[in-house]
């Protein structure tokens, strides 16, 4: 069972600091969801080192991961057919890309961790679940793997970037 985060309006913590953050480090995981008005995206606080501790496991199981998949070439192969129970979508995905969504999945965890980031790796796993629900609609996939698109007018240049 995962415990949630402390919660409270950003405006407590705006006016009762010190209270507010004694509501995140009583809590287990160390951060508490600032709820903000309106449009406003919720805000999550907590320690440095809370944030530094998350770093170190997805580096720490990276490593691993990449140790295993150096050691033994049929490691490739074990983690591509285990990892629909981590990601079930993968499902509906060809055999080929799930292998290549497990290493840039990886290989992305290992140089984002180096920054100190995991930004990178969710937005990856986000970007190849759109590409799974592709797969998953025979329609939309037939449309956009077509041959004649239509009005296709190619790769769009890269915009002119200013010198000055």
């Amino acid at each position: 069972m995962t415990t949630a985060p402390a919660e409270a309006n950003f405006s407590d913590l705006i006016n009762s600091p010190t209270d507010t953050v004694h509501r995140m480090q009583d809590n287990p995981r160390k951060g508490i969801c600032l709820h903000r008005r309106g449009s406003e995206e919720d805000l999550y606080l907590t320690t440095a080192a809370r944030a530094e501790e998350v770093v170190q496991v997805v580096d720490t199981t990276t490593r691993m991961f990449v140790a295993l998949m150096k050691t033994d070439p049929m490691a490739v192969e074990l983690l591509t057919r285990v990892f629909p129970d981590a990601f079930p979508w993968v499902r509906f995905l060809p055999q080929k890309c799930v292998q290549e969504f497990l290493v840039e999945l990886i290989e992305t965890a290992r140089s984002s961790t180096e920054l100190g980031l995991v930004a990178p790796i969710a937005r990856l796993v986000t970007q190849w679940r759109h590409t799974a629900e592709v797969y998953s609609d025979p329609d939309l996939l037939a449309r956009l793997t077509a041959e004649d698109l239509g009005d296709d007018y190619g790769p769009t240049p890269l915009p002119l970037v200013d010198s000055e």
